[in-house]
């Protein structure tokens, strides 16, 4: 199934969704992929929240990066930001926001109905690179967070070459940290 809609940016962006199974699986079993329907088009990332998430022009919906967590930002009081997510953010701003030459290919929908979606920035695939860099790490907290297994030895390059978070002894992943910190209060 094909859907052509025009946005804000003038863009026009072809869905199409593969069906997986059948229709109570919406964000299981499906691939959503955006493609641009005028070749060397390309999309813009207004602001970068944080590690794993950005706001792309004429969305109308938050877009998560697949196969990456990154650390988590502080959330208020009771919801301390982890070691690593200001230079995560700082990192993922540099490289998309605002820039030219960004594609992205949605493969999900998370929980709360935002995209899940894999970047890419003149060729380079933006979510590993970030995993490479040190600034995220490869989303393992479930088999179906973690799609494209080439992420796992990125994160390997950068645990072996001590890049950023893997500079710290022994570093709480994001799922971890939002369970034991956020959730018990158990922080350290």
């Amino acid at each position: 199934m094909f859907k052509r809609l025009m946005f804000a940016a003038g863009a026009a962006l072809t869905f199409f969704i593969a069906s997986g199974g059948g229709a109570n699986q919406r964000a299981h079993g499906q691939v959503l992929e955006l493609q641009s329907s005028a070749p060397g088009s390309s999309v813009v990332v207004d602001r970068v929240l944080d590690g794993d998430t950005v706001i792309v022009r004429g969305w109308s919906q938050r877009v998560r990066l697949a196969n990456i967590d990154a650390p988590e930002m502080s959330h208020g009081y009771g919801r301390p930001g982890q070691p690593y997510s200001v230079q995560s953010s700082k990192w993922l701003t540099e490289q998309l926001e605002g820039k030219s030459g960004v594609t992205v290919k949605c493969v999900d929908e998370d929980r709360y109905g935002r995209r899940v979606c894999d970047f890419f920035r003149n060729g380079e695939h933006v979510n590993k690179a970030a995993v490479r860099a040190g600034i995220a790490w490869a989303n393992t907290a479930s088999a179906r967070y973690l799609r494209d297994k080439s992420v796992l030895a990125a994160q390997e390059e950068a645990c072996a070459a001590r890049r950023g978070i893997w500079t710290q002894p022994s570093p709480t992943p994001p799922w971890q940290w939002r369970r034991e910190c956020w959730d018990k209060g158990a922080c350290s």
